[in-house]
């Protein structure tokens, strides 16, 4: 996982409407952390990203998410 992946999860997440708010937050929290070589704080990100799309039955957006992890 680096930034390139990052930046393009979020783009096809923002392509597809799945990409609330509260969602950008963290996947712009762990682009920021990739840059800053705190790989595990992404993760972290990563992972609070895909329990909220899997609480919101968002399979799709879960599936994306968890590739990168």
């Amino acid at each position: 996982m680096d930034k390139e992946d990052l930046e393009a999860l979020k783009n096809w997440l923002d392509r597809t409407g799945n990409l609330p708010r509260y969602q950008e937050d963290l996947i712009d929290d762990a682009i920021y952390n990739i840059q800053n070589g705190s790989t595990y704080r992404a993760e972290q990100a990563l992972k609070t990203m895909a329990r909220n799309y899997r609480n919101e039955n968002n399979s799709e957006a879960e599936r994306a998410v968890e590739r990168l992890l």
